[in-house]
């Protein structure tokens, strides 16, 4: 098998948001210092592998490593964790009411933007509805919230449903807060006007190329922040970030797994965490295009068709783990009594479709895009012992996400990340989810689907657990592996993984 490289193949599940259309990726927190030689100052160089667009907050994504420049600059009113709790950030406190559709947000008191503007009830708003209607990737997270202003430093958003995701929302791309002066500017997408940790050094930034951050003292918590200045460097070539992690050039970069060994062998810190699972998406679980998709039978018999340990040895290089569901293996969703669900049997899978009455198998197209079509092979090769004919068809990368988010392909191979259970939901199988590319709804399933963005604690861990059985059981899914995301830095600066995101958090960077 040919290996294929995580970041390559499944970047921009983050950023696509419900409803918006963006290659992309993930993140979340780490932390790491580096020394200059020249004085004392504190000086962290990061490389990134993603082309960032703009410095217009409507515009930023909420995952890859481009979440570092966003998150220099710009303050969110929430924050999360590690381990994928929301505490409070530029807002001192939320809380929601009993059924979340109110989330109420108290602001720190003094805080100003780099222009001199206040931090208040009113500029929340203001970046709020700027997100709504900026025509970015994470817009539709926001187009059902109403935001309004209670007094100077509270505001309510509230939405026409329960929307228990809201908080981690606002964590991410859609809780970014600027300036509202800076949301009509000519240069709005090149001079960031936030209420971040660091303000952007126009004198010593390279658009395309180097933006370099220097300290803002005004912030709030500068504490968290221990550099006095980032540099950030576009560095889209795996040997160059590799090479410039070896030489000092930078303190971290994202890495790949064939080059994991030589990272390790040169002394680097290598961190490793799953953050997406890989496998097939079975879209048509009603048999709308493909009639036997609406069989549950059939849909198990694919399952049971890949070698799941062969595709983790072979596609990944054995940096992963089997999965059979889209939960990660640390999510209080995962089963482990579900992972033989469907070992690798052909002769059963073969027997599953003669039950259900398609022996004969059926054909399909499966979406491909040049350079990120390595799990094809495997997929052609072992969908065939069930006579299913796999036609693969070319489709330019630029409108491969549009085609497939409306629903064209009954099957598709794809990578999503996986955060806490009630974001797995929303993003893949509530009916209007963006990655229920059916847009399914089964009357089994609606009631704990709807209890799941009200209910808290062990309730909702058991609630989460019944739809992971369900998804299981009912094989809406054909999950493979939990590829392992590796990020490196020097010996000079640590990190920390977070859960759901290939890139750590600017917030946790910190001298070894």
């Amino acid at each position: 098998m040919v290996e294929i490289d995580r970041r390559a193949f499944g970047k921009g599940m983050l950023g696509l948001g419900f409803g918006a259309i963006l290659l992309g990726a993930a993140g979340c927190t780490s932390q790491g210092s580096s020394t200059s030689k020249g004085g004392g100052s504190k000086v962290l160089t990061l490389a990134i592998d993603d082309e960032p667009g703009s410095f217009d907050p409507a515009k930023v994504s909420s995952g890859g490593s481009v979440v570092q420049l966003w998150q220099a600059c710009f303050d969110t009113l929430l924050r999360y964790e590690a381990d994928g709790t929301i505490v409070p950030n530029a807002a001192e406190s939320f809380t929601f009411n009993d059924d979340k559709t109110a989330l109420t947000l108290k602001l720190r008191s003094g805080t100003i933007f780099t222009d001199g503007a206040a931090v208040d009830a009113e500029a929340v708003k203001a970046s709020l509805e700027h997100m709504k209607s900026g025509g970015g990737s994470d817009s539709s997270r926001l187009a059902d919230v109403t935001v309004t202003v209670q007094d100077p430093l509270t505001v309510v958003l509230t939405t026409p449903k329960s929307k228990g995701l809201l908080p981690m929302f606002l964590c991410l791309a859609p809780g970014i807060i600027s300036s509202p002066a800076s949301h009509t500017a000519a240069d709005l997408a090149t001079n960031p006007v936030g209420s971040g940790p660091y303000r952007l050094d126009a004198a010593a930034t390279t658009s395309g190329d180097t933006w370099t951050f220097v300290r803002n003292e005004r912030y709030w918590n500068t504490a968290a922040y221990p550099y006095d200045k980032v540099v950030i460097r576009l560095m889209t070539d795996i040997t160059a970030r590799l090479n410039a992690l070896k030489s000092g050039q930078v303190n971290a970069a994202p890495i790949t797994s064939q080059t994991k060994a030589e990272a390790v062998g040169s002394g680097l810190r290598v961190l490793e965490h799953a953050v997406n699972w890989a496998g097939l998406f079975l879209a048509d679980q009603q048999g709308k295009k493909i009639r036997a998709l609406g069989n549950v039978k059939v849909r198990q018999a694919i399952n049971m068709v890949f070698d799941r340990a062969a595709i983790v040895k072979g596609l990944f290089q054995g940096n992963g783990a089997v999965t059979n569901q889209i939960f990660s293996n640390v999510s209080e969703a995962y089963l482990p009594d579900l992972v033989e669900s469907y070992p690798y049997d052909v002769g059963r899978a073969k027997e599953l479709m003669a039950q259900a009455g398609f022996a004969d198998g059926f054909e399909f197209d499966l979406p491909t895009i040049t350079g990120m079509d390595a799990a094809n092979p495997i997929i052609v090769q072992q969908l065939a012992e069930l006579n299913i004919k796999v036609n693969q068809v070319k489709v330019a990368m630029n409108q491969a996400f549009q085609e497939i988010l409306a629903g064209k392909y009954p099957i598709v191979y794809m990578t999503l990340e996986s955060r806490t259970p009630l974001w797995d939901i929303i993003q893949a199988v509530v009916p209007e989810a963006i990655w229920n590319l059916g847009h399914v709804a089964d009357p089994a399933l609606q009631p704990l689907l709807d209890r799941a963005q009200t209910a808290t604690g062990e309730e909702a861990k058991q609630n989460a657990q019944a739809i992971n059985r369900f998804l299981v059981e009912q094989a809406w899914f054909c999950p493979w592996a939990l590829p392992t995301n590796l990020y490196a830095t020097d010996s000079s600066t640590t990190a920390s993984t977070y859960l759901g995101s290939d890139t750590p958090y600017l917030t946790s960077f910190r001298q070894a």
